[in-house]
């Protein structure tokens, strides 16, 4: 069965709606370009202005055409973009571009963006758009846009998607190392999403890999959907996220229109589908042509071959902040070397091949390469020497380079040192040839490391817990009233999900204080239970190691004149790592559970961890991996090594209650979960409903 984009994006008929012959005019370029690159289908002209275009008929509008479309491109804005859309709808076109933002001056609800999206919808046709720049089928030689791509470049492998049209142009029309099967500038997202266009890109036989520059998810589940299928047809998706900072996302609201979502809850996402993050456009585009090419890294580490010392201490800088490991060679790699090599040259990786001029230069990286490929240690090759458009002290490294490459099906990568270098002719024909090119070491190692550390993602397990439904209930309803739980109702929630959580007593008195501090235990702590205090610890409203009767008699005439007579009384817990675990709800991605150190220490290191719920157990693990929680509760200056496995536990219970009641909830603070040597304790509790978060905000 056809995908319901192939008549959108492979058309083999295209209607032009504003046809022109005034250079420069959207019509007219869209139309030179399609009759440029070769286009074997029919084209259309519809214009009610003319009667005649191009030696051609031309019709005055969508019903007048001899046979319905495949593709109707609108080079036109406004009202009449409206009545023709409906026109297209009707006879069943089968998909649209729109290059107009469609934003109207004194335009009431809805607007023109929402009618033509509610109509699409509707109607189940596809558009591309609007504020798009169109899209380019290199597969079939279909470029429907009013720029255009650089001539003579081969299809490619790269399924590039953008939000924003000018990342298209910049991204497939500059380089010609670049070389993509589909680009596509789906701005607005009429009807068609990144997730559909993804769907379609990984079914074609062309995409090695899916490259987004992503401003935001609308649909999430079928991204989800479609990251899924990337991961089960082994396909890397690379990421570059518009809009990361607050100010950036605000820009992006009268960009695309994507509401830019939480950066956080999109990184949990990837990071669970293997998805690749990249830092910016440039990153993602040679990842992404790295991997078009062929590469991929089947374990091993990095090995390297460089024309220079200088720029070898570039390499070791680099690649030590960027965490890239070297291939540790083994005694007969380094034999071959130092056979090689000149005595003065070290036999190691990363190697400085370059003695003097003209002595055997190419015949000793060629073994050496070799050498340094067939080391069980190493997963690739990077070679690093000088050479730019027309010259090279070596051209004939060039040809060592294709021959390294063609060695064993470890990938050989060509790198200039330099950013600036002016070589992309030579770029161009080298990874054509199977060798990419890359200038620049940062961005060159940058782009490894992701080369280096993408595997295909193994199937997730299901993650599956069954609550009591009364109890779920219950809480529901508690929840819907739409006030902050205190900390009692808190940790009482905490405990009915079987989290592990400090014994407590809520009083009013003095009297049943006694009572209570007698069955506890001391030492305890006292805390206010006065209602609209969120941090206790902030107005005085906790006293730690209340050790006897008379301590706590003190200790409560205190908070009493102070904040009021009710109370909480819980046992002092021993001394662990102190752990904060919390829940954001993100409004498009859902419960993110979020695991930092402790106490004072998750402002003063400000490092935090983050991930979807529910978790499976290896995702729970992963989230201490990523901070130094890992030290401390290994055992950090000489202190005992705290319970890993239960607050792996803890957090996975934590994800389950997330999981159930995460829609109603804004936001759960854990702080601190003490963690001891065997076991873990919450010993406070903040919960926040929906509702409450609301109000709060108007």
């Amino acid at each position: 069965m056809a995908h319901w984009l192939s008549r959108l994006l492979a058309p083999r008929s295209i209607a032009i709606v504003g046809a022109s012959e005034r250079p420069g005019s959207l019509g007219g370029s869209t139309r030179q370009l399609l009759v440029d690159s070769g286009y074997r289908g029919t084209i259309f002209a519809v214009n009610p202005k003319y009667t005649g275009l191009f030696g051609q008929t031309c019709y005055a509008d969508l019903e007048q055409l001899p046979q319905v479309p495949d593709l109707v491109v609108f080079a036109i804005s406004g009202l009449a973009l409206e009545r023709s859309f409906e026109q297209a709808i009707a006879l069943g076109a089968g998909g649209a571009v729109i290059y107009a933002a469609n934003h109207l001056p004194d335009e009431t609800e809805p607007g023109l963006v929402a009618r033509l999206r509610e109509r699409a919808a509707s109607a189940g046709m596809p558009v591309i758009g609007g504020n798009s720049m169109g899209f380019y089928n290199h597969d079939d030689g279909v470029f429907v846009s009013f720029d255009r791509p650089p001539p003579g470049r081969p299809a490619g492998h790269i399924g590039l998607i953008v939000h924003s049209g000018s990342a298209m142009t910049y991204m497939a029309n500059n380089d010609a190392r670049f070389c993509f099967n589909y680009v596509i500038a789906s701005a607005q997202e009429i009807n068609a999403s990144f997730a559909d266009y993804m769907d379609y890109l990984l079914e074609q036989e062309s995409t090695r890999v899916v490259a987004l520059v992503l401003e935001n998810v609308r649909d999430v589940p079928a991204f989800v959907a479609a990251l899924e299928k990337a991961r089960a047809r082994a396909i890397p998706v690379l990421v570059a996220r518009l809009g990361r900072t607050e100010r950036a996302a605000r820009m992006a609201l009268s960009h695309s229109g994507a509401i830019v979502g939480n950066q956080q809850a999109l990184v949990a996402l990837c990071r669970r589908y293997g998805a690749v993050l990249c830092r910016d456009m440039d990153e993602m585009l040679v990842t992404a042509m790295l991997f078009g090419a062929g590469c991929r890294v089947e374990g091993g580490r990095f090995a390297s071959m460089l024309d220079s010392g200088g720029m070898r201490e570039q390499l070791l800088d680099l690649a030590d902040d960027h965490g890239i490991e070297f291939a540790a060679i083994a005694d007969e790699t380094a034999a071959v070397l130092r056979d090689r090599l000149e005595p003065h040259l070290e036999a190691v990786n990363p190697m400085d091949g370059m003695g003097d001029l003209g002595r055997n230069t190419e015949d000793t990286y060629l073994a050496c390469g070799k050498a340094l490929l067939d080391d069980a240690d190493s997963g690739l090759l990077g070679f690093e020497f000088e050479f730019r458009d027309g010259f090279s002290h070596y051209p004939q490294m060039l040809d060592v380079a294709l021959e390294l490459a063609s060695h064993n099906h470890k990938p050989v990568i060509l790198i200039n040192s330099c950013a600036f270098a002016d070589l992309a002719a030579t770029a161009a024909r080298m990874t054509w040839q199977g060798v990419p090119v890359v200038n620049g070491i940062d961005l060159a190692l940058r782009s490894i490391a992701h080369l280096m550390a993408w595997r295909p993602a193994a199937a997730l397990p299901r993650v599956d817990y069954q609550a009591d439904p009364a109890m779920l209930g219950r809480w529901r309803e508690r929840l819907a009233q739409g006030q902050v739980l205190d900390e009692a109702e808190a940790l009482a929630l905490m405990r009915d999900f079987d989290l592990p959580v400090v014994e407590f007593a809520r009083v009013e008195d003095l009297a049943a204080l006694q009572i209570q501090a007698r069955r506890i235990g001391y030492p305890v702590v006292l805390k206010t239970a006065a209602g609209g205090i969120a941090h206790k610890s902030d107005v005085g409203g906790v006293i730690t190691g209340v050790a006897d009767q008379a301590e706590l008699e003190t200790a409560y005439a205190d908070l009493r004149a102070r904040l009021g007579a009710p109370v909480l009384v819980m046992p002092q817990v021993d001394a662990g790592v102190e752990v904060a675990l919390g829940l954001n709800y993100d409004p498009q991605f859902g419960p993110l559970v979020v695991v930092a150190c402790g106490g004072i220490m998750i402002e003063l290191l400000g490092e935090r961890a983050f991930a979807l719920a529910p978790l499976t157990r290896a995702e729970a693990g992963a989230m201490l991996d990523q901070t130094r929680l890992a030290q401390l509760l290994a055992g950090f200056r000489g202190r005992p090594p705290a319970d890993r496995d239960a607050l792996v536990n803890l957090i996975l219970q934590f994800a389950d209650l997330a999981a159930c009641l995460g829609d109603q909830l804004a936001e759960i603070d854990l702080n601190p979960v003490i963690v001891g040597p065997s076991g873990v304790t919450i010993v406070d509790a903040l919960v926040v409903p929906q509702i409450a978060s609301a109000r709060s905000r108007q």
